[in-house]
């Protein structure tokens, strides 16, 4: 007999059903005029329509996968835990993993090829779970996260539409509706998730090019057209990317000078603003940073607001790593000001730990904005919302058409954690880094180059040649000229060594293998 479990819901190639055990006999008359006799014993119809067994024996790979990997899973993540004993990283150089690992893909695959790739995945992979992994603004992932993940890969659907995604995108919807109000949006919060948070300021852009520039969309840019936008010098480098690809070029991009701390300077924003206009170019949008990638400096979003709101200039803020103070009632005060942007990128993936990737634009008060840049015609596809009820077809909003549903995997972490789980998390990075800080500022053989704005600190390792310098040298008895010339140089001193310890945390401790990873290394580096 057939398990009772393949007649609950059986589908057929045309949507209808045929179950017998729950009181359907709804038969296919389509196979009927194709010649087929349909009969209604179990194993017959299973038979002669494609059947379940398919599916089974997917389950039963899935079962037989998870024997053999789940305990590769659970043994990487306990390993992860013995920093001592196990390093962040294998390293190999590629022709090294080329000879130690086999890379190609065969004519006939096996369970056991599959598992064995596994294995090689994570030896050769960075341990980012590892405690001493801190060469990135992420870590890990979260346990919620990766079962999310992978229910978004047995799922496996694209949220372009809501007949194709319809839990997705209510999620979808009500994660940007929460993440808006956090931010202090009081009015029509929209927004879309983005593979990545170069992309949501890549996006930002566009819709603020269409607002401004609204021809280019169909007719593209005109001569007397001269765009301009702004950013701060210590700014991620997507901004300049993204005006690349929107047809400006990276030119028409202009770094706003930044305060020692690496914020962006609101009076020499607006002197390079009206620089811009008496030039005859027309500025139309600054994005600023709440937590930059170096220094992790917040700058003054407040005040770049109303230059924006004098110039008429659309004003995003990159948030995708500082971002997430939103959660902790202690450290939102760095993101003061936040409520009047126009739009506002997130990244979960980073400091709340949400898997990759998972990243999130949001708009205040531009309703209908997303579709009107992004939207195309697609008939085929998209249709008219029924019953004059709001369209959730998502994939009008978005430059993509096939987009995985990474709200799941926030919304999965919200539900472990709640919004208080996410600002203990925060809050304990913050404290950490000022922790590290103070132990970096107690050791001579290290050398803290500010105190942290943020969750990032900035030091270099000081050699001995260097470390008495440092204390020898009062700069405070200098010229100021002197004194930055002295400075400059010792930082590029410090620059040298960091990538000889670079280069020595990669390479392997055997010695063979150590002058081949030097030599590659340095060709590496030119």
């Amino acid at each position: 007999m057939v398990p009772p479990a393949l007649h609950e819901g059986f589908c057929s190639p045309r949507g209808r059903t045929c179950c017998s055990q729950v009181g359907h006999v709804e038969l296919l008359e389509s196979w009927e005029t194709q010649g087929n006799k349909l009969r209604c014993e179990q194993d017959l119809l299973l038979a002669k329509v494609p059947s379940r067994f398919h599916h089974l024996e997917e389950v039963a790979e899935l079962d037989d996968i998870f024997r053999e990997v789940y305990p590769l899973i659970r043994q990487y993540e306990t390993e992860n835990a013995l920093a001592d004993e196990h390093k962040v990283l294998e390293f190999r150089t590629p022709a090294e993993l080329k000879e130690e690992v086999d890379v190609g893909l065969p004519e006939e695959g096996s369970v056991e090829k599959f598992v064995e790739g596994c294995r090689s995945s994570m030896k050769y992979s960075v341990r980012t779970s590892h405690p001493r992994f801190m060469n990135q603004l992420y870590a890990g992932s979260d346990p919620a996260g990766q079962v999310a993940e992978l229910l978004s890969a047995v799922l496996n659907t694209t949220i372009h539409t809501y007949g194709a995604a319809p839990f997705f995108s209510v999620l979808e919807r009500q994660v940007i509706e929460k993440l808006g109000r956090m931010l202090g949006f009081q009015e029509h919060v929209d927004g879309v998730f983005a593979p990545g948070g170069s992309y949501a300021n890549m996006v930002a852009l566009i819709v603020a090019r269409n607002q401004h520039f609204p021809h280019v969309r169909e007719h593209g840019w005109r001569s007397d057209d001269k765009p301009v936008i702004f950013t701060s010098s210590h700014a991620h480098y997507s901004v300049a990317k993204a005006a690349m690809i929107t047809g400006m070029g990276s030119n028409q991009v202009v770094a706003v000078p930044t305060d020692e701390q690496g914020r962006m300077q609101p009076a020499a924003l607006e002197e390079e603003i009206m620089r811009a206009k008496e030039s005859g170019r027309k500025p139309f949008y600054v994005s600023c940073t709440a937590g930059t990638t170096v220094t992790g400096a917040f700058d003054p979003i407040d005040e770049i607001c109303q230059i924006c709101r004098r110039h008429e200039m659309w004003l995003h803020t990159d948030g995708a790593w500082g971002g997430a103070a939103i959660f902790s009632e202690e450290h939102r005060n760095l993101l003061r000001g936040v409520e009047g942007v126009d739009s506002f990128c997130l990244n979960p993936h980073k400091m709340l730990g949400v898997p990759m990737q998972c990243s999130v634009l949001i708009l205040n008060n531009h309703e209908g904005a997303l579709e009107r840049s992004n939207s195309t015609v697609a008939d085929y596809l998209f249709h008219p919302a029924l019953d004059e009820e709001e369209s959730l077809d998502l994939g009008q909003k978005s430059l993509q058409c096939g987009r995985k549903p990474d709200c799941l995997k926030l919304w999965l972490c919200w539900k472990r954690h709640g919004t208080r789980g996410f600002a203990r998390r925060v809050d304990r990075a913050y404290t950490f880094s000022q922790k590290f800080a103070e132990m970096v500022r107690r050791d001579p053989r290290f050398y803290l180059l500010m105190d942290p704005i943020s969750c990032n600190v900035c030091f270099f390792y000081l050699p001995p040649s260097l470390r008495q310098q440092l204390v020898d040298r009062n700069l405070n008895d200098l010229e100021k000229e002197e004194a930055q010339r002295q400075l400059k140089e010792f930082h590029a001193r410090l620059g040298q060594v960091t990538q000889i310890i670079y280069r020595r945390m990669q390479v392997s401790t055997n010695s063979d293998k150590r002058r081949v990873g030097e030599e590659w290394w340095w060709k590496r580096r030119g």
